[in-house]
């Protein structure tokens, strides 16, 4: 016979093996394609199961984001590991951030963010997610600036500024399907996050003086 606590852990795994296969098909084919018909015959899940966990589409995609941001912050660390050390703090952050911010699993994760804005249960979904999300993805971004940077009283103005930029950049590139000009637009940000950390002012090009 089977022992109570033995079946929560089934149970719980069989949620995580759903959750995990519609990440998959989120990032590999899109929104779109995500179903939990899709979800359902991709992993092999009885619909009953399926349904036990999440019962509704919106639920599901709901549970993803988690998910999607344990995968990005993986993709930082990831990162880090590959950008050069000897730069600069501030051009060495905004290199870590840009190469982690154009990962399959950060836009997935955007597509979900733009999809809600015309669909009301994801949107009401997402809500329960999105100040979890906000809170990690800020501190992974703090972490990578470093302790000493994000101490200063225009960090938190660098940390909206620099995540709304890597967003629109991160959109860009899937437009595009190229990243010609991403790194000169890199350093352009890196040169302006150094200018507000330091109280300087830009030129008239944007560049610090």
């Amino acid at each position: 016979m089977t022992s109570p606590g033995l079946r929560v852990a089934q149970r719980e795994a069989t949620r995580q093996r759903i959750v995990q296969v519609a990440v998959g098909l989120l990032i590999d084919r899109g929104l779109a394609a995500t179903t939990t018909a899709e979800v359902q015959r991709a992993g092999g899940f009885s619909r009953g199961a399926l349904l036990h966990h999440f019962p509704t589409r919106e639920a599901m995609l709901g549970a993803t984001i988690r998910e999607l941001m344990e995968r990005n912050e993986a993709a930082v660390r990831e990162a880090e590991a590959g950008v050069p050390a000897g730069l600069d703090r501030v051009t060495r952050a905004v290199r870590v951030l840009g190469a982690s911010m154009v990962r399959p699993a950060f836009v997935a994760e955007l597509e979900l963010w733009a999809a809600a804005r015309t669909d009301d249960a994801l949107r009401e979904v997402l809500r329960h997610e999105e100040k979890r999300a906000r809170r990690d993805l800020y501190r992974v971004v703090g972490e990578v600036f470093g302790t000493d940077l994000a101490a200063s009283e225009r960090y938190p103005m660098v940390a909206s500024m620099t995540v709304q930029f890597l967003r629109g950049l991160a959109i860009s590139d899937v437009l595009r399907g190229e990243r010609t000009g991403t790194e000169r637009l890199l350093e352009d940000w890196a040169a302006v996050t150094r200018a507000i950390l330091a109280g300087r002012p830009l030129d008239g090009d944007g560049s610090h003086e």
